[in-house]
């Protein structure tokens, strides 16, 4: 099979990507120079860093650790949400130079943001009406699951919450009145079948499907309260929230897939899932998608290789898909089996 038979393309709430390799709200996505290295890249989207209002230096360093597991990176970060605020990611001269500079051309652009409060995201959006630089965006991914400011809940734990959130923000007149315009939530990753019983239950009802304007939700971001150590300095390796960080990496693959397979069962059809959580190689990437996930993002291997990484990531898939006599992500996306009784690797 030739190379130009296989296509990994696809189609995210609405959006045609050339190919289902994305970068993730969070490492290399805080400046201009960066947002412009991934819209050249081979990322079939580019996504901004998760925004705040106004500009935030972040947490104290040290707040950022690698683990090296044999040849994959893991990591920890305590950040707390460091970005140049809302203006920078939406201001007119940044989306422009974004779409001259895209390969291919019209790549979407995804506008991350993080408000401190529900008041501060829906005065985000409200800008985005306001100022007219909705025209020129593709989607708003709403991360409710950053675990690394100080002193806030995570949001997406506190189901009461959550749901507000989640009412207030999809009833937005950005979305009713911008229907291509694509709204996700990322998600914290969940540990038992009834937590994701309840938070299905919560999105279902928001279904395009349904009249509602959710299109995809991430699974997932990082896991708090992870905790290294330095047996030497007998210290914790960082400093914010008395060392404890969000776990992300390859350490984190097998709980995001298991994620990204319990909500893919259990969300209605209209709403996609993205992987993310420990993407290193083509095969992860392959692993993602047959548990269910639309796309997958990239976030610690993106920190540590660079935008480069989305070039090979593709190119591994696309082996291994031709490998495998497959031609289209929809040959085996959402199609993995369980192993029979008794069988045998």
């Amino acid at each position: 099979m030739e190379a130009a038979d296989v296509d990994i393309g696809c189609h995210l709430a609405g959006l045609h990507l050339s190919s289902c390799i994305l970068n993730a709200s969070g490492p290399r996505t805080n400046t201009e120079q960066q947002l412009l290295e991934i819209a050249r890249s081979s990322a079939g989207a580019v996504c901004s860093k998760s925004a705040t209002l106004e500009e935030r230096s972040g947490n104290d360093q040290p707040r950022y650790t690698e683990i090296q597991l044999g040849d994959r990176t893991s990591s920890i970060n305590s950040e707390g949400l460091p970005n140049k605020g809302f203006a920078a990611y939406t201001e007119a001269s940044l989306l422009r130079r974004l779409r001259e500079s895209a390969e291919p051309a019209g790549k979407p652009y995804i506008l991350s943001i993080s408000g401190l409060s529900l008041q501060e995201n829906l005065r985000m959006l409200d800008l985005l009406l306001e100022s007219g630089s909705v025209e020129h965006l593709s989607a708003v991914e709403v991360n409710v699951a950053c675990p690394n400011v100080p002193g806030k809940p995570l949001v997406g734990y506190d189901f009461p919450q959550f749901e507000a959130v989640l009412k207030e923000i999809s009833a937005h007149p950005v979305f009713t009145a911008n229907p291509t315009l694509a709204l996700g939530f990322k998600l914290p990753p969940y540990l038992d079948a009834p937590l994701f019983d309840a938070v299905a239950g919560m999105l279902n009802p928001l279904a395009k499907s349904k009249g509602g304007v959710l299109g995809y939700v991430v699974c997932c971001n990082t896991l708090g309260s992870a905790l290294a150590v330095d047996v030497e300095t007998e210290t914790t390796v960082l400093h914010p929230k008395g060392g404890f960080g969000g776990l992300g990496g390859p350490v984190v693959r097998y709980l995001a897939m298991g994620n990204v397979s319990h909500f893919r069962s259990r969300l209605d059809e209209s709403i996609h899932v993205v992987g993310c959580g420990g993407v290193c190689t083509g095969e992860d990437a392959f692993a993602h998608i047959l548990c269910g996930a639309t796309a997958v993002q990239v976030a610690t291997q993106h920190r540590v290789e660079g935008p480069t990484c989305f070039y090979r990531i593709a190119e591994e898939l696309k082996d291994l898909m031709r490998r495998k006599g497959y031609k289209r992500l929809e040959d085996f996306r959402g199609k993995l089996k369980v192993r029979g009784k008794d069988s045998k690797l």
